[in-house]
């Protein structure tokens, strides 16, 4: 009779749990996935108005954070002059991607990057990020979010109602597991109220 073989234990496997979160990185998305997501927030932009140095400054750094190569910043930069242009086509391409909580951000930031948001621009995101599935609610607390953060940055004692406004964007992006890429600005009034909130972010989110 063949004695039985001999069952070595295996070593116990590490145990399931939530995978350790790493900084989001926008290159690892495809080329064209960067293009549409630039050229998106390039044409809101220019939906009534030519760009301001302001906002053409913000357009810069994104390409550059983006590494799009000169052929697609070209096609980028011409979307930036082409005012009314049909955006439908690259709702269509985003609409429900990971991608598109980061976008809305990325569309406030440009449209607050003059220190002002006009009503017509405020009627705009809420048609476009209609278009991108997003919520009524959740695109509302976000705009909310981003003119709570540049108010706040210019007052020493800032109001209750921003420090609201910034718990209840966070609240939400921590529910919905949104991407925030370093990239984003969540106060294109101030550098450094800027890295103040993602720090604090970062810090709720690890928590």
């Amino acid at each position: 009779m063949t004695p039985p073989k001999k069952i070595t234990p295996k070593a116990p496997g590490k145990p399931a749990g939530r995978k350790s979160s790493s900084t989001p990185d926008i290159t690892r998305y495809s080329w064209q996935k960067r293009r549409d997501y630039l050229m998106m927030i390039a044409l809101v932009a220019a939906s009534d108005h030519q760009l301001q140095p302001e906002e053409m400054n913000m357009l810069a750094r994104l390409m550059k954070d983006f590494r799009l190569s000169p052929r697609v910043r070209n096609m980028v930069l011409q979307a930036a002059q082409t005012p009314h242009a049909d955006i439908e086509p690259l709702e269509r391409k985003l609409a429900g991607s990971d991608l598109a909580y980061s976008l809305l951000l990325d569309m406030m930031s440009m449209a607050m990057a003059d220190g002002v948001l006009m009503d017509e621009e405020r009627f705009l995101m809420h048609e476009v990020a209609s278009s991108l599935e997003i919520g009524l609610v959740e695109r509302t607390i976000l705009m909310d979010f981003i003119h709570a953060a540049c108010q706040a940055s210019g007052q020493s004692n800032p109001e209750p109602l921003y420090e609201h406004s910034i718990e209840t964007a966070f609240e939400l992006m921590k529910k919905k597991d949104i991407a925030l890429f370093p990239h984003t600005l969540l106060c294109p009034a101030s550098e450094s109220y800027d890295k103040m909130l993602k720090d604090r972010w970062f810090s709720q989110r690890a928590s």
